[in-house]
């Protein structure tokens, strides 16, 4: 089993402030949050420009990319985060 916790609440703060702070709280992983207006960690307006950070943080910081949460419905919208999750290695999306 694995332990994750999702990246909305660190939504004050930047992606690398979320990824340190639970990597020393202990937690195995992240899920990623991609909500508008809420957190803005992961953009799918432009994730392509994220890839590497993300990648980056997650080896830096020993956390597996375990799910992404992007609650809308919008066809494009949810085509937009399988083809992001799929390039960055997220395996689920919420």
């Amino acid at each position: 089993m694995k332990l994750g916790a999702n990246s909305v609440l660190f939504g004050g703060f930047d992606m690398e402030a979320a990824f340190k702070h639970l990597a020393m709280a202990g937690y195995d992983g992240i899920e990623l949050s991609a909500i508008d207006g809420m957190s803005r960690h992961l953009l799918l307006d432009c994730w392509r420009d994220q890839v590497a950070e993300i990648k980056r943080l997650s080896s830096d910081y020993h956390l597996e990319l375990l799910a992404m949460e992007q609650p809308s419905q919008d066809p494009a919208r949810m085509e937009q985060a399988f083809q992001a999750a799929v390039e960055i290695g997220i395996p689920i999306i919420n």
